[in-house]
């Protein structure tokens, strides 16, 4: 028998804490970050994210599976509370609740902890500003097996809900790292890792250029592109051919460009 607690107050402590994680210096206090939805909640799950709260509404629990899939997440941690419908909608980020919702621990990953090999192949995110943009990056970067995607100052939280939908779930099975620029400088330089970086100046195209062995890209601001300081160390400067009339790529897209140029010829 599933053991649970109920909560129908948002004055209650429990709530007000996983109020306070829905910001960005609630979740870097409390070094935790919300996950909503069944979906989510599985791959954390099988990626051996560390669940620490469960949250789920009625509603959840009388749906096929609920009962089945919460008697499953109680193997993985004991704080599991019943709330009412309006604590849940008001924690959730989504207007149409899933009904279960969970707090995950954030791991805390730095540049030192990758471990790069001779075909290493990482993303660097410079201001992207978007969160859609930004999940979809990440989980390009999952789908092209890339070893890393490290996040510069400028680029919006990674751990924020909407970034983590738009991961689908990809945010689980690759590494995310912040980093200043210059250890970020340092460290490619330490480990002999290329940089590459997009700009509409270059001369040069993502097909031209060869983009095998240790390689970092970077994908900038969605306005302004890669930062002055990043490009001008780059080793590399890529862009992508506009053959129609539109004026640029969205980053994701360009995104999603390069890293499977990158892909095909590394798989030759």
């Amino acid at each position: 028998m599933m053991n649970y607690r109920k909560i129908t107050s948002l004055s209650n402590q429990k709530i007000k804490e996983l109020l306070d994680i829905k910001r960005r210096k609630g979740r870097d206090k409390n070094s935790s970050f919300l996950i909503e939805g069944p979906h989510l909640i599985e791959t954390a799950l099988n990626s051996g994210s560390q669940l620490n709260d469960i949250l789920f509404s009625a509603s959840f629990l009388s749906k096929e599976n609920g009962q089945q899939f919460l008697k499953r997440l109680s193997k993985h941690t004991k704080n599991i509370f019943e709330v009412s419908e309006h604590v849940i909608a008001r924690i959730a980020d989504t207007e149409t609740t899933q009904g279960i919702i969970a707090v995950s621990a954030c791991r805390s990953l730095s540049l030192e902890d990758l471990r790069p090999g001779a075909e290493a192949l990482i993303v660097v995110i410079d201001g992207v500003q978007d969160p859609g943009n930004l999940g979809s990056i990440i989980r390009t970067s999952d789908a092209a097996a890339a070893d890393a995607v490290i996040l510069l100052p400028g680029t919006c939280d990674a751990f924020m809900q909407k970034t983590i939908r738009s991961t689908a779930g990809s945010i689980f099975n690759i590494p995310v790292i912040y980093a200043d620029p210059q250890d970020l400088l340092q460290w490619l330089r330490l480990n002999n890792i290329k940089l590459a970086a997009t700009s509409l100046d270059s001369d040069r195209t993502a097909f031209e250029e060869r983009l095998e062995g240790p390689l970092a890209l970077v994908f900038g601001n969605e306005a302004h592109g890669v930062s002055k300081e990043i490009k001008s160390a780059a080793d590399l400067l890529l862009k992508i051919p506009i053959l129609g009339h539109a004026e640029s790529l969205n980053v994701a897209s360009a995104a999603a460009v390069c890293l499977y140029e990158a892909v095909r010829q590394r798989s030759k």
